[in-house]
């Protein structure tokens, strides 16, 4: 049978530090996971998410926003615009009255249609059994006069779902998180009109250069997220169902993103005057070009003990069998420069957090909650063993949140600060 070399997994890995090659399957013999079926039963259970540890209830609510300023440039109509699907968590007083919000909010068909385009499996389709422990289309607290606002990116081929142990998080301790699809780059977007976009073909099934992931970031990644802010900014004139209205803070604003996300959060930071600071989640820096790597806001990149090293070039990315020599070459200077940009971004007024203890690139997303949904899935042989989950979501929402009341409200005595804060999973080097 024919040999899949390069899926959404291993694309991933090769040029964004998202996965190893461990995710390089075959379509003859995908993985080998009957001895986790019979530990898991995704019939008899059902995910946990993390419990919330801030004061306030979570809700959420999706935005269907099109940027009539941009033409689609993923597909060959001129007429197409760009369109995103825009998920937010928020601080609510109260979600008496209020249904529970969906873990994925697509329909069940929807999310039949984003298994199958990206290779989830069909016990996926019972996500949605998952108590989110958030509200939908509650209305943002009274608690205080204005919140925070912080845009999130997810990784490629991931989603807005596969990251609530952060976005819910950051909701409860007074954060308004608006979680932006990037529509063609995510596991599959599904728009209000029933329209469902799968990820770039490209994306998923080849093996993009340096310069095509450079522009993907600069040129649409970027521009979706400052068109994002231009939409809050007309919430918070505007909004009175969520009451948003005069609450959002859009002079206190920072960007997060994980893998290729984390890319576009850096580079925002950079060309976004809205944006005052932000955090890469263990992305290699692509996007950064034009100029220099270097930070002039405060800045984070926060990676798993491995990738740190790959970063820094302390240590080679592995790479797949039986690639072309050219694409290896073509990888391994793709490689240097990222190191080079690394080093650079760093330099100025920022921080780079090793989070070690086991963590994986995959750590950093939902997805060692959900084994149950994944089994005989190429994703469930990639899921980091012997270490707890939460273990890792703690050291990094520990670490974010101390980002995010140093930089946007600050505080002072933070982790960030303090010298007497130590653990042996987590380094923090200024």
């Amino acid at each position: 049978m024919k040999k899949v070399i390069i899926s959404t997994l291993s694309a991933i890995a090769l040029l964004s530090s998202t996965l190893t090659a461990n995710a390089q399957v075959s379509s003859e013999n995908t993985v080998q996971t009957s001895h986790a079926i019979n530990t898991i039963n995704s019939a008899d259970s059902v995910a946990t998410l993390p419990q919330t540890t801030g004061v306030y209830q979570v809700g959420t609510t999706t935005f269907d926003w099109l940027d009539t300023s941009r033409e689609e440039l993923l597909t060959p109509d001129p007429k197409d615009y760009r369109e995103l699907m825009v998920q937010a968590w928020y601080p609510i007083d109260s979600g008496i009255g209020k249904e529970t919000a969906p873990y994925i909010p697509l329909t069940s068909e929807g999310i039949e249609k984003m298994a199958a385009s990206v290779g989830l499996g069909k016990a996926f389709a019972e996500v949605n059994k998952i108590n989110t422990q958030v509200f939908e289309n509650g209305e943002l607290s009274n608690q205080k006069t204005k919140y925070p606002v912080v845009l999130f990116s997810h990784g490629l081929g991931q989603g807005n779902w596969n990251y609530q142990w952060l976005t819910r998080e950051l909701a409860s301790h007074g954060y308004v998180v608006f979680s932006v699809e990037h529509t063609g780059f995510s596991s599959g977007t599904e728009f209000t009109n029933g329209q469902f976009v799968p990820i770039t073909p490209k994306f998923l099934t080849g093996i993009p250069t340096l310069k095509e992931f450079d522009d993907a970031v600069d040129q649409i990644w970027v521009k979706d997220l400052q068109f994002v802010i231009r939409q809050v900014e007309t919430l918070n004139q505007t909004d009175i169902k969520f009451n948003f209205k005069d609450r959002l803070d859009v002079n206190r604003m920072a960007a997060i993103g994980h893998s290729m996300g984390g890319a576009a959060a850096a580079r925002a930071l950079q060309v976004e005057p809205k944006i005052k600071s932000a955090i890469d989640i263990d992305g290699s820096l692509m996007g950064l070009t034009g100029e220099t790597a270097k930070m002039t806001k405060p800045f984070a990149v926060i990676s798993n003990e491995f990738n740190s090293k790959v970063f820094k070039g302390e240590v080679e990315q592995p790479l797949p069998p039986g690639l072309d020599e050219k694409i290896v070459q073509d990888m391994k200077d793709s490689f240097k420069v990222f190191s080079n940009r690394y080093t650079q971004a760093i330099a100025g007024p920022a921080y780079d957090i090793t989070i070690a203890g086991g963590a994986t690139h995959v750590s950093f997303t939902d997805m060692p909650l959900l084994k149950q949904y994944l089994i005989e899935t190429p994703y469930f042989n990639i899921l980091p063993t012997g270490i707890e989950p939460q273990h890792i979501y703690d050291l990094s929402n520990r670490v974010i949140l101390s980002f995010l009341e140093k930089t946007l409200d600050g505080k002072n005595n933070t982790i960030l600060d303090r010298k007497d804060f130590i653990t042996p999973d987590l380094t923090i080097v200024q």
